[in-house]
This record gives C-alpha cells, sequence and structure tokens, in this order.
C-alpha cells in the first residue's frame, strides 16, 4: 500500500530548528506578558473573591446568631422544671425570674424571655431584667409573629423550635419560639392549655464586635442604608428589610501582589530558560518522532493478534481508492466464523487466539494478488479485491475459505471443526462508496448465516429487500405488542383412549397486524433474532394462563423459544407469571426443542431442574427432527416427548415410520414418560397412533388452532 509519509517527506532538520526557535521566542514574549497579565487579573480576582467570603462569613455568623437562640429555647423549653413551674394554674413569678429573667444580668446571652399562653398572650415575661407588663405580641414586631404564623399547627403539637429576626420596639432582635415540654415523651395535658417560651437578644455594637472577632471581620456594622454593594441585607423573619451590614473590606490580592514581585521576576527567568531547553530538546524529539511516524501509523493499522490489517486499514484503503476515482470494479468477502464462540467457551481464550492466528495464516497465504485480507474484530474477516476480475477471484477466494473451515483444524493435540458464513458484494466505489459496499457484503453474510450457515451467498437487490422487510417486521413486532395486536389460539390435545380434550397448546398468532394478519413462521424467527422473543413469550405465557385458569380439568402446553431457554432469569419470569395470573404450576406445561437441549446441556439441565422444582412439567417438543437420542430422554427427565408429525403423519403409509413410532413409544413408556402424537390428521392415522401406545393426540383431525372463545364451544359441544 501506498504510504503518504515517506523519508522525502520529512523536513531537514535545520528547517525543523529555526520554526520551533522562533515559536519559542514567541512563546516568551507571550509567557512574560502572560505572567505580569495574569499577577494583575489575581489580584483583583483575590479581592474580588475575599469580598464574596467576607459576605458569606456574615451571611454565617447571623444565621449562628439566630441558632443561638434557637439553642437557648432547647435548653430552656424542653426541661420538667419548666413543664412543672409554666403549666401550673398560677404562675410562680419568682421562680420564672430567678430562673429566666435574671439571666440578661448573669451571662447576657439574652436580654428578654416570656411565657406565651395557648392563644399566644403574653402571661409572664422580663425584658432586660425588668418586669414585662404587656399581653398582646405588638411589641414583638413582625418576625416573631409570622414565625407563629406559618407555624401555629407545629407549634401546638410538634417538637420544632422556630428562630428568626424581627424588629421591636426596642430594635432589631434575633427571637425564638418553642413549645415548653417535657425532656423525655409528649406533654401531658389533658385539655389545650399551651405555654410557650420566647427568648429575645437584640443586636448591639458589642454583639456585632464579637460576631465580626469570631468570623474575622473588620469593623462590623448594622446600618439602615447600603453603603457598598457587597453589604449583606438584613431581614426580618417577615421579610421585611432592617438595614444592612456593613464592614471594611481587605485588600489580599494586592498584598500578596507586592510581597510576591521578586519572585515573579524570577520566574519568568526561569521560564524563558527552561522554554529556550524546551525548543533544543523538542526540536531533536521531533525530528526523530517525523522518522518514526511511518512506523507508528503501521502499527495503529495492524490488528495486535493475527498481524493482518485492521478495520481501520481496510476501510481507508477502500477510501483513498474511491477518492481517486478508480471505475475499478471492488468486490468484498465478509466472512464471519461459526461456532467461534463454542470454541472459547470449550477450550478457554487461549485456544481461541491460536484458532484465530492459525485461520489468519491460511487466509493470508490463500489471497489472490493485489487482494487486501484483514481482521475486522473477533471471528470476523474481510478480504478486498478490485479489477476486471475482482467478482471471479472474490468467488474463488470465498470457495477456498468454506472448503478449508468444512476440514479440521489441528492445533497440537486437538481438532477443531468449524465453519463460516460468507457474504460476497461488488461494485464500483465511485458509485456505490466503502461504506455501502461493507453493509452489501454483511448483508450477503447474514443471510448465509440466517439459512444455515457453512455457505457463500453473492448480495443482490432482493437480499436488500428481505433485510428492509426483516426489519420492518422487527419495528411492526416491537409495535404490535404495544397496541395489543397479538392474540394467542389454542390446539386441543386428546386423551387416546377416552377421546377426551385433557389439554390445549398455545399458539401465538397476529390477527390483526395493520399490514395484514401474519403467519408465525414469519415473525417467529425475526423476534428470536432481535430479542423481541423475550416480550413476545411473556405475552403468550401470561394470555394463556389468564385465559385457562377457570378451567381446572384442562393442562397448558407453552412453546418456548431457544432464545427465552438461554435467559439465566427466565425460571423467575415464568414463576412471576404463575403468581400474577394464579395459575397452578401442576398445570403448566413448557415445550423446548431437542437441538437446543443439545447445543446447550449444562443450561437445559439446570433450567429443567428448576422449572420441575417449581412443580411445572418440561415436554421434549419434536421428537423425531434431530437426533432422537435415547440417551438424553433419561440424562435431562422429561416428563413428555412430542413426536414430530413429520413422523407420526407417516404411520399410515410408511412401514419404517411406523416401527419408529412404535419403537419411541415403547422407550419413552419405560422411561415414565407420556408420549403426544402431533400432526394426526385422519381416522386411520389416530386409530395406528392409539394402537401403537400413545397417550395423547393433537391435529387437525380434531381441531385446528381455536381463539379461546371457539375453543369453549367447542370444549362444551364435546362434553354434551
Amino acid at each position: 500500500m501506498h504510504n503518504p509519509l515517506s523519508w522525502r517527506n520529512i523536513p531537514s532538520a535545520r528547517t525543523l530548528f529555526v520554526m520551533i526557535f522562533m515559536a519559542g521566542i514567541g512563546l516568551i514574549v507571550s509567557v512574560v506578558a502572560l505572567l505580569y497579565l495574569s499577577l494583575n487579573l489575581i489580584s483583583s480576582q483575590a479581592n474580588e473573591i475575599d469580598q464574596q467570603r467576607t459576605a458569606l462569613s456574615v451571611q454565617g455568623a447571623i444565621q449562628t446568631s439566630v441558632n443561638r437562640v434557637w439553642s437557648l429555647v432547647i435548653d430552656n423549653a424542653v426541661w420538667d422544671d419548666a413543664v412543672r413551674e409554666a403549666y401550673r394554674p398560677t404562675l410562680d413569678t419568682h421562680w420564672l425570674y430567678n430562673t429566666w429573667g435574671s439571666g440578661f444580668k448573669i451571662n447576657n446571652l439574652y436580654d428578654g424571655t416570656f411565657v406565651l399562653n395557648e392563644n399566644y398572650q403574653v402571661l409572664w415575661g422580663s425584658f432586660r431584667s425588668q418586669p414585662f407588663t404587656e399581653h398582646n405580641l405588638d411589641f414583638f414586631g413582625a418576625g416573631l409573629k409570622s414565625l407563629i404564623q406559618k407555624n401555629t399547627n407545629a407549634l401546638q403539637n410538634d417538637k420544632n423550635i422556630y428562630a428568626g429576626i424581627t424588629r421591636t420596639r426596642a430594635g432589631v432582635a434575633f427571637v425564638g419560639v418553642g413549645l415548653i415540654r417535657p425532656t423525655v415523651g409528649s406533654l401531658s395535658v389533658g385539655d389545650q392549655t399551651r405555654r410557650f417560651l420566647v427568648i429575645t437578644r437584640h443586636v448591639n455594637p458589642k454583639i456585632l464586635r464579637d460576631l465580626g472577632d469570631t468570623f474575622q471581620i473588620d469593623n462590623l456594622t448594622l446600618s439602615p442604608e447600603r453603603l457598598s454593594a457587597d453589604n449583606v441585607p438584613f431581614k426580618s423573619a417577615a421579610g421585611e428589610g432592617l438595614g444592612y451590614l456593613s464592614w471594611q473590606p481587605r485588600q489580599p490580592g494586592a498584598e500578596a501582589a507586592k510581597a510576591a514581585s521578586l519572585e515573579i521576576t524570577q520566574i519568568v527567568l526561569l521560564a524563558a530558560a527552561l522554554i529556550l531547553l524546551f525548543i533544543l530538546v523538542s526540536s531533536i524529539a521531533l525530528y526523530k518522532l517525523a522518522r518514526s511516524e511511518s512506523q507508528a501509523r503501521k502499527v495503529a493499522r495492524t490488528d495486535w493478534l493475527s498481524h493482518l490489517p485492521n478495520r481501520r486499514a481496510l476501510i481507508e484503503e477502500l477510501e483513498r481508492v474511491s477518492q481517486r476515482g478508480d471505475t475499478d470494479r471492488k468486490s468484498v468477502v465478509f466472512i464471519d466464523l461459526d461456532g467461534f464462540k463454542d470454541v472459547n467457551d470449550i477450550y478457554g481464550h487461549e485456544v481461541g487466539d491460536e484458532l484465530i492466528v492459525t485461520i489468519a495464516k491460511t487466509l493470508r497465504d490463500n489471497v489472490p494478488k493485489d487482494g487486501m485480507l484483514a481482521r475486522m474484530g473477533g471471528d470476523e474477516f474481510a478480504m478486498t479485491i478490485g479489477g476486471e476480475h475482482a467478482e471471479a477471484l472474490a468467488s474463488a477466494f470465498g470457495g477456498f475459505v468454506l472448503d478449508y473451515l468444512n476440514s479440521a483444524i489441528r492445533l497440537g493435540e486437538r481438532t477443531i471443526h468449524i465453519s463460516a458464513s460468507i457474504g460476497i458484494a461488488s461494485g464500483i466505489l465511485t458509485e456505490c462508496n466503502s461504506s455501502e459496499l461493507f453493509r452489501r457484503a454483511d448483508i450477503a453474510m447474514y443471510h448465509s448465516k440466517i439459512t444455515g450457515k457453512g455457505r457463500v451467498t453473492h448480495y443482490d437487490a432482493e437480499l436488500n429487500s428481505a433485510r428492509e422487510r426483516r426489519l420492518a417486521i422487527e419495528s411492526q413486532i416491537r409495535s404490535g405488542l404495544d397496541n395489543g395486536e397479538f392474540d394467542v389460539w389454542y390446539q386441543p390435545i386428546i386423551d387416546a383412549r377416552s377421546q377426551k380434550m385433557v389439554s390445549v397448546e398455545a399458539l401465538v398468532r397476529w390477527p390483526r397486524r395493520p399490514d395484514g394478519a401474519l403467519a408465525p413462521d414469519d415473525f417467529i424467527t425475526i423476534a428470536e433474532t432481535s430479542g423481541l422473543i423475550y416480550g413476545l413469550g411473556q405475552f403468550v405465557l401470561r394470555r394463556a394462563c389468564q385465559d385457562l385458569e377457570p378451567y381446572s380439568d384442562l393442562k397448558l402446553s407453552v412453546n418456548i423459544s431457544p432464545a427465552q431457554f438461554r435467559d439465566p432469569e427466565f425460571e423467575e419470569k415464568v414463576a412471576s407469571v404463575l403468581a400474577m395470573t394464579r395459575f397452578p404450576p401442576t398445570r403448566l406445561q413448557l415445550e423446548v426443542t431437542e437441538n437446543y437441549v443439545l447445543e446447550n446441556p449444562e443450561r437445559a439441565r439446570a433450567a429443567i431442574n428448576n422449572l420441575k422444582m417449581l412443580g411445572i412439567a418440561v415436554a421434549l417438543d419434536d421428537f423425531g427432527t434431530g437426533y432422537s437420542s435415547i440417551g438424553y430422554l433419561r440424562r435431562f427427565n422429561f416428563d413428555t416427548i412430542k413426536i414430530d408429525k413429520s413422523l407420526a403423519g407417516l404411520v399410515d403409509n410408511d412401514d419404517q415410520a411406523s416401527a419408529l413410532v412404535s419403537g419411541t413409544i415403547r422407550i419413552a413408556s419405560a422411561l415414565g414418560m407420556t408420549v403426544v402424537a402431533e400432526g394426526v390428521e385422519n381416522e386411520k392415522q389416530m386409530k395406528l397412533l392409539r394402537l401403537a401406545g400413545c397417550d395423547q393426540l393433537q391435529g387437525f383431525w380434531y381441531s385446528q388452532p381455536l381463539p379461546i372463545e371457539a375453543l369453549k364451544a367447542l370444549r362444551q359441544q364435546r362434553h354434551c
């Protein structure tokens, strides 16, 4: 491949040095200017930040004062002695004064204490150690009234204390109010009598000075007017403005800048020296970097494990060809290994890596001339080739890959069997860009995978239409589940001896699809590959349990998709549906196909055991279409096997099929399993299967799948 960075493109060392040197001189000038501008900016910002910090400190000082009054109310109101004295029919004013009124002179923590009744009338009060003779709250201003009005119910019944700021006739004050109550337990008063303690502490220069000392605020004062934009408004609990707190601002930024001027000069000189040194070192390093960039680019475009070009390299090559305007046809071969995950799961990732390396080496050795092979990631490879014979060469390479992988691969003492799903797409990049070409190859590969794996598919318009149809149906399934377009129909299962209906099999139908009803075979596979089968399966199970719950004489069989069975939470989801619908577990039987049991034996055994512990029976569906091994019938302990209609439906005209059915029934009966024959379509088949020993029969001879209402009518008819 062409490398855009060759040695001839690398600038000379002299040119690189001159370029970096000039840039370095400009950088030195910029750094010096930036340092001094930054110093000035930092200085002003430091002053501004200090102002903001001081404003926050002032607000904290205000809140601290409010909290201090709040604490005083708690200390004095939540007190058993206070309850005893305050709730007397006649207050002991001597006790009240000695306890609360004299505190103003002793410790100056507050200047007023007052006892209010349940109507918030003053029963007793002491203000600055003098008796308080007013009975209403006018003295205390709007702040205290607001605290009481907003918290009336809480004050009467709650244990909360409320504090705030108010303007009394004596000035601005911090005030708190709370219910006088016992230290432990509830207030025991037979009627609505309540006593509240109110404490005030008026703002004065000493209080402000003490707050300033505590919070490191210089000259904290309360003034009626705003003296600067940074002043903090002082508001009462009622929201009224009481003035502004102001202080003497400091200038820490200017002081710091002056103190650091000598150090800044030294930093400038040091920075200039370092930049000059950096210029020299960078010149040498960049010169070496330019020489090694080609190697770095190669590493970035190479897969670390297989040493093939990676996805990025392949796409870049196609994009380069596209931009060049080549009109040659390009073909892309997209290879996806089938069964590689099982190799990792069974043998471990080290063996998986060794397998990738072995396959990559073989494919690389057999790539057509001028072709480019890349590992796209995981278990995917792609090969692109151009020219007049691109399609033929791509087809030949795809055939080689298929033949190579269909043979066993030897890794040491291990023999690995693996296959591949391959898609091939061709086009002219000027008409079909690289992304579209890859998309088409991916569509073709996906078609190979869903139609049986181990094959090559060439892209055509029909594949794209099929993919678009699958995507449309996937979207319709999603909306159909949301819009209630699906139904569950039921096919009777008949007891072979009594010819009575003993069970039904639930089958999903899509009758209310806006574009017309769609057969299950046309949407079940799409639901499985898109992950929508989980929601669809839960819907079928839930609806079937709801429909059949009233008919206690009928059992219910529900098909389970392999995708559902792989879900580690599947058993819990089934149990939750049974609990929600109140459907007895002993009436439910879940049907699973033998292919999944063989592919995932450990998960299958664990799931079957968990379901049986819940009381749910498990049937092996479509017996006779796969390996039909008797050994796994014993190992997995199924309750029922259902002989597929492709085998049971031949008993009336194929002696070999009849013998196989008879042998299967004898073995299943010996293992204690119930045998159900599917696909019974005429009377002769019914009689032969009865004679062979089938326990139960199912098919069109008895009934096609029916909606629940039609099933009810058929059930009543058979009981008549």
